[in-house]
């Protein structure tokens, strides 16, 4: 069965379009296949995620936390 397809039109910076063109080419498919590969893919999670919710006080407490990081 084939898919129903929804043509819309985006905006790109030139930069991004150049490199979802090189993309696309060196996987040698389309650049709506590409799109549509990378857009339906769930997002990899944030190595960081929770860090903020973890410590409420962070925002008060950012130079301590630095110091610490730099060790």
């Amino acid at each position: 069965m084939a898919m129903a397809t929804v043509r819309r039109t985006i905006s790109l910076p030139p930069a991004v379009a150049a490199r979802l063109d090189r993309e696309a080419e060196r996987r040698n498919t389309s650049f709506s296949s590409l799109i549509t590969e990378l857009v339906t893919q769930p997002p990899e999670p944030l190595p960081y995620a929770g860090l903020i919710e973890d410590d409420r006080q962070l925002s008060q407490r950012v130079e301590e936390v630095l110091a610490r990081l730099a060790g």
